[in-house]
């Protein structure tokens, strides 16, 4: 076949190497995410068909997809008035029968059909009412020589993969372009995983694995099976996806491990928690003494803490970020604290200023003011504020990614604590940690996040997880409301503002949309203030500055607003204990999350919460099943669970970490077992290596292996 590649074409050949692929197509295929021949291996088909020979045309059957082998008896265009494109019009025989077979616009067919061809094809019979006869419409057809039968054919007389076709490039030509390719490279011995590892974990080599994704060989089971894990070919390459992201963490954990500390916690042990605990109005939870057990543990060690604080909303895990950075400001050093948006830095000032400011000095020396830095902050206070941290007198801050400026200067920072770490690249977070030498590190975040998740995507972190909720906070009820209208607002929601308890109402887009069917948080806000003139309401959006955001919020705080109507910017970070009632509008175009984030805004005093999610008029099943899932489950994590399912790791994540690798075949839903099993083989491979002959060699061939398959993965691999 002159299309076939020449054998220089390696797995390291980019995509101007193979002369089948010309400027147009690989351009492309690199809109496609497919750079070099790795890329093109890994695109692999989303379903398969069987193009075997199985009928005759006698045994043909109205309404069955098959092929069959046939002889062309005649061929001929025929025009028809009404019709853009010619119909080519065929009669074919075997020793059965004749049947007639039909296709739209296909002239190229008259020259590859000629009369008295062999050829194979596959569709579906139909019964035509004006011939009253069977009839095969539209089949894919492929010509055969009648020496050589269909072995060389990648399109029928076997079992055909199809793939997606987007960016112009259809099913056949990706098929001819992969089958191309593995003929060209046959007989490679290249696996990415050593074999050692393959042979533990009982998997099959690299390359059958591949050919078989692409072209399954023979075989009698039904064809869904070759879409399931249990495939071995897929097995294979759903353990490696997995081996590899491990690998990447576990280099990572180690680099850590194996930088020496600037400092280092004098033992004392839970005494420390106890002190800290004396300093405050309300006792810590056990979960929350174990975690701040194990910073301690991390702070004595002999290298710097790389932490994830994982808990569900309102488990308190600010405070246990506080514990962390008060150890790191006795020892004399600096501490950081970043957070997504100024809202969320504004409200962790506040509650480390409460924390700290609330401890006497023989508990917890002398109150520890932050200092908040913002793109906001400018001028006289910029300075000022620059100043303190490069000379080491202001200890703490608080701030969004303004820290991460080049011109934010440390005395010596020795405490990184970052909030909502999904909404960070793994980048940024490095970017902070390069501001002091060695700086312990503590990340968390309010989404829960499955256990799967947590072991891929953070397993370069220890985990420290915080499973109760503080004594004393009521739970929040959830309803699902078919009809919101003024009846709804006038007996579920007056009777609350009546009792001076104050009200949130969150709407997805800010002003209204010609393309978006959604209600909008400007107009609500004048509905509102009209249907409840004796009450004050007050409007939250992302498009007000900094200023205008917090003295808004300041006055819900304080009472001054009874109804805030907002956008998302209030998801987190948000703490109104006097808050008992939140409506979401349009509730299925968040996130099961998202939403589970802005259900934690309530009920945070001592009153009862109540949610209320309000769907829109065309949300379909699907979407009222996820609202269902609010309304019958208050654990985050379950919640968290059926949004991994539902939604997949990449949208869970919101902002991906950046360099890692996504997963083409691996399900972290699906797959938790083959994820511990690889975790472990990957953290036993790195630790052994260097006893191991060979190691060395096994390591530089994965790791060019995954320089060609991921973007940006250097960075991972650059950390020793």
């Amino acid at each position: 076949m002159s299309g076939i590649p020449p054998k220089s074409i390696k797995l390291t050949s980019g995509l101007d190497e193979c002369p089948a692929i010309g400027p147009r197509r690989r351009l492309r295929l690199e809109r496609r995410g497919i750079r070099n021949v790795v890329d093109l291996l890994y695109s692999f088909p989303f379903r398969y068909e069987d193009r075997r020979v199985r009928l005759t045309i006698a045994d043909l059957r109205e309404g069955v997809e098959t092929g069959l082998l046939a002889t062309v008896r005649s061929i001929r265009k025929k025009n028809v008035p009404k019709l853009k494109a010619p119909i080519i019009e065929a009669e074919i025989f075997d020793r059965t029968g004749d049947l007639p077979v039909v296709w739209f616009g296909q002239e190229y067919l008259l020259k590859r059909l000629p009369e008295g061809s062999q050829a194979f094809f596959f569709g579906k019979v139909e019964y035509s009412t004006f011939s009253r006869s069977l009839v095969l419409r539209s089949p894919v057809t492929e010509r055969v020589d009648p020496e050589e039968g269909l072995r060389k054919s990648y399109h029928v007389g076997r079992i055909v993969p199809v793939y997606r076709e987007e960016e112009g490039i259809s099913s056949a030509v990706f098929r001819r372009l992969t089958g191309d390719m593995l003929r060209s490279l046959w007989g490679e011995t290249f696996d990415p995983l050593p074999p050692d590892v393959l042979r533990e974990a009982g998997l099959m080599d690299w390359f059958p694995a591949i050919v078989a994704m692409h072209f399954p060989k023979e075989t009698d089971r039904p064809l869904e099976e070759l879409l399931l894990p249990s495939y071995p070919p897929r097995a294979r390459l759903i353990f490696e996806e997995f081996f590899l992201l491990e690998y990447l963490m576990t280099v990572r954990k180690r680099s850590i491990a194996s930088t020496g500390r600037s400092w280092t916690l004098p033992s004392g042990g839970d005494p420390s928690i106890d002190r800290f605990e004396r300093g405050l109005p309300f006792p810590l939870t056990e979960a929350q003494k174990r975690a701040c057990r194990e910073i301690l543990e991390d702070l004595s060690s002999t290298h710097p803490m790389n932490r994830f604080l994982l808990g569900d909303v309102g488990s308190g895990k600010t405070l246990v970020a506080a514990f962390a950075i008060l150890q790191a400001i006795r020892q004399g050093r600096q501490a950081a604290f970043l957070a997504p948006t100024e809202i969320l830095a504004q409200q962790h000032g506040r509650t480390l200023s409460q924390v700290f400011g609330a401890m006497r000095p023989e508990e917890g020396g002398d109150p520890l003011r932050p200092v908040l830095l913002s793109n906001a902050v400018r001028g006289l206070d910029r300075r000022r504020i620059l100043s303190g941290l490069a000379t080491g007198d202001q200890k703490l801050v608080v701030g969004t990614h303004a820290i991460l400026e080049e011109g934010v200067p440390f005395h010596d920072l020795g405490m990184v604590v970052i909030d909502e770490q999904h909404k960070f690249g793994v980048a940024q977070r490095r970017a902070l940690a390069t501001k002091g030498q060695s700086p312990d590190v503590l990340v968390m975040t309010a989404t829960p996040i499955p256990r799967s998740l947590a072991l891929s995507y953070y397993g370069d972190l220890e985990i420290s997880l915080i499973d109760e909720l503080p004594p004393g906070r009521q739970p929040v009820a959830t309803h699902v409301v078919k009809d919101a209208g003024e009846s709804f607002w006038i007996k579920k929601i007056l009777p609350a503002l009546q009792r001076k308890e104050q009200v949130f109402v969150v709407y997805p887009l800010i002003e209204e949309s010609e393309t978006v069917d959604a209600k909008n948080a400007m107009d609500a806000c004048a509905t509102l203030s009209s249907l409840f003139p004796a009450h004050r309401v007050g409007l939250l959006t992302g498009r007000a500055s900094g200023a205008e955001k917090e003295s808004v919020m300041e006055q819900f705080r304080r009472g001054e607003l009874d109804i805030l109507v907002a956008t998302t910017v209030i998801e987190v970070g948000v703490d109104v204990p006097n808050a008992t009632i939140m409506v979401v509008e349009n509730a299925e175009r968040f996130g099961l999350a998202q939403l589970h984030q802005l259900r934690g805004r309530i009920g945070r005093g001592g009153l009862p919460g109540t949610f209320f999610l309000v769907p829109g008029p065309a949300t379909g099943p699907e979407g009222q099943r996820r609202l269902r899932i609010l309304e019958a489950y208050s654990d985050g994590f379950h919640v968290a669970e059926e949004d991994l399912r539902m939604r997949g790791p990449g949208e869970f994540m919101g902002v991906r970490q950046s360099g890692l690798p996504m997963f083409l075949l691996a399900d972290l839903v699906r797959d938790t077992e083959t994820l511990v099993q690889a975790r472990t083989m990957a953290s036993r491979f790195v630790e052994e290596a260097a006893l191991r002959e060979g190691a060395a060699w096994e390591i530089s061939r994965m790791e060019e292996f995954l320089r060609l398959r991921y973007r940006n993965v250097d960075q991972w691999l650059s950390i020793r």
